[in-house]
């Protein structure tokens, strides 16, 4: 199922290349490694004066529960500007779809780690953005299938983190990737 970034089905709009082929070698990183697989959207907003620090707590905790639930978790990410100058995150997670396939479940689980990361003193609910507006969220591929349709929509939700528009210019990384072994 090995995709290079010129068959990876993408929006019509400007993107990164560099950010997109990470993107790609993820997304076929987790096929390699599981028969079915979870793609979960969300956008993940902090209050302000967290959101460079908090992301990286976020991830290393979210990915380590879903470890610990045999979900093989592998992540993507791109933080953003929001016109109000806010920053944001939107990430992709891949999971193992023959140990998860409840997206709300997996939803339940970002805003409790949210939670924990941003303390008491704040309220995680509405923080998180399940990117279900107009589109599926929570896309099952499974790598034997013959019908890539699902391959497809999950690339093109993917390739969204790649867009150029509204990428932040400040410290720190713009596009992120989970670590992946190499072959």
């Amino acid at each position: 199922m090995e995709q290079n970034t010129a068959s990876f089905h993408t929006l019509n709009i400007p993107m990164n290349e560099k950010a997109l082929t990470a993107y790609a070698r993820a997304l076929n990183y987790a096929l390699d490694h599981n028969s079915k697989l979870l793609v979960i959207r969300e956008d993940v907003h902090f209050p302000r004066e967290m959101a460079q620090d908090g992301i990286r707590k976020y991830n290393q905790r979210l990915r380590e529960m879903w470890k610990n639930k045999g979900f093989n978790p592998v992540y993507i990410g791109a933080r953003e500007v929001s016109s109000k100058g806010e920053i944001h995150y939107h990430e992709a997670w891949f999971l193992n779809g023959n140990k998860t396939w409840k997206t709300y479940e997996r939803f339940k689980d970002s805003e409790k780690v949210l939670q924990r990361v941003i303390g008491a003193e704040y309220d995680a609910k509405g923080l998180i953005d399940h990117c279900d507006n107009g589109h599926r969220n929570g896309i099952m591929i499974r790598r034997d299938d013959p019908d890539p349709t699902n391959l497809y929509e999950a690339q093109r939700q993917v390739s969204y983190l790649a867009k150029i528009d509204q990428k932040a210019n400040v410290k720190g990384k713009t596009y992120y990737t989970s670590k992946i072994k190499k072959k």
